[in-house]
């Protein structure tokens, strides 16, 4: 092996350290670990702002802010949940709005499943779905009518009298 080889393969491995020690530090914390209620509501509210950004236009929640819930942590301690429901008037295109959200959720490394649906009356109905880090689940239903975010966070410990 010459002197430039070596030097090529210790940039490598440099490079791809660097870049994991950059992603460990910009990735949530995995859905299942163990994060504080306040971890999981801001990592809810987050990915609901990203979700609106993404989806464009006017939103209005459906309470005054997130609303709490308690909840059995993995390990069976108490802890608290978070919902933070969300409604536009309806899109021109449903699809086109549905896959930017799916192609958001995809950079933040989340897993996305998109479904195609009518309304009773004959419209298209899209949603997206995901599961995971700080949401135990977050959809969004896209039709000519209305558009809504419906979310529900991972469980975090902590005592819901801290939330109410």
């Amino acid at each position: 092996m010459t002197r430039r080889d070596s030097a090529a393969i210790a940039t490598g491995i440099l490079t791809f350290v660097s870049a994991s020690v950059l992603l460990a530090g910009c990735t949530q914390q995995p859905k299942g670990s163990e994060m504080d209620a306040e971890q999981a509501r801001d990592g809810m509210v987050s990915l609901v702002e990203q979700t609106m950004k993404a989806a464009g236009g006017d939103w209005t929640a459906l309470s005054d802010g997130p609303a709490s819930s308690e909840c059995s942590t993995g390990n069976g301690s108490s802890g608290v949940t978070f919902s933070w429901d969300q409604e536009r008037t309806g899109a021109t295109d449903p699809e086109s709005l549905v896959r930017a959200v799916a192609k958001t959720w995809k950079q933040h490394d989340y897993d996305v499943t998109i479904k195609q649906d009518t309304i009773d009356d004959g419209r298209p109905l899209w949603s997206a779905v995901t599961t995971g880090q700080a949401v135990e689940s977050i959809s969004v239903n896209a039709s000519p009518r209305r558009v809504s975010i419906e979310v529900q966070s991972a469980c975090g410990t902590g005592d819901i009298a801290d939330y109410e």
